[in-house]
């Protein structure tokens, strides 16, 4: 892919990007909580021993375990909820960034721009929809052309009536630049009623 279209900035939507982060790094320690509140009711009627700092310690499972693992392993859970926030901002932007591409295309259209082409990355979701929406501006773009091709055509023939002196030729040329008119004008009108368009 082309240079130009590499994004280099990964938290693209704000909002969208941080919802979906909090929401993962929630539902992983959510489903810490559950799984230590399913170890503990399992094991809570189970006694274990551990060797800790030359002292035997004896007590329930469930609370020897979940202390030992809270003192010694917070470094673990502290890289594991920064690297869930690192992969859901990697796999939300493969979504933010389309959906930003997408929304400035739509503002372009909106303006009367149907130049633009959306080009998103290899593993960018959405491909489909900006095929559809490359297609349409392309066949905007082809249709307001033989539109545009068809008023100048229009304007070249007024402009000849006009030039023409007043005499037998000019009506056979009136008449003439007339059915060419009318041909460019059905050709434009072609055009226009294949199109829905709301009614007011």
């Amino acid at each position: 892919m082309n240079a130009k279209y590499k994004r280099r900035n990964y938290f693209i939507d704000k909002e969208f990007q941080g919802k979906y982060i909090f929401n993962a790094f929630l539902l992983v320690t959510l489903g810490s909580i559950l799984f230590a509140l399913i170890f503990s009711f399992f094991s809570s009627n189970t006694l274990s021993i551990v060797y800790d700092n030359y002292h035997l310690k004896l007590g329930t499972t469930p609370g020897i375990l979940l202390n030992k693992i809270l003192s010694s392993q917070w470094l673990f859970i502290v890289l594991g909820g920064f690297a869930i926030a690192l992969l859901t901002l990697f796999f939300t932007h493969r979504i933010a960034g389309p959906f930003f591409r997408f929304e400035k295309t739509l503002d372009a259209m909106m303006a009367k721009d149907v130049s633009i082409r959306i080009f998103l990355r290899p593993k960018d979701q959405g491909k489909e929809l900006a095929k559809k929406i490359n297609q349409f501006n392309e066949m905007m773009s082809s249709n307001l052309t033989l539109m545009r091709q068809n008023a100048t055509q229009i304007a070249l023939c007024c402009h000849h009536i006009d030039a023409a002196e007043a005499n037998e030729e000019k009506m056979a040329l009136l008449k003439s630049e007339l059915i060419k008119i009318k041909q460019y004008s059905q050709s434009s009108i072609s055009i226009l009623n294949e199109f829905k368009i709301i009614k007011e």
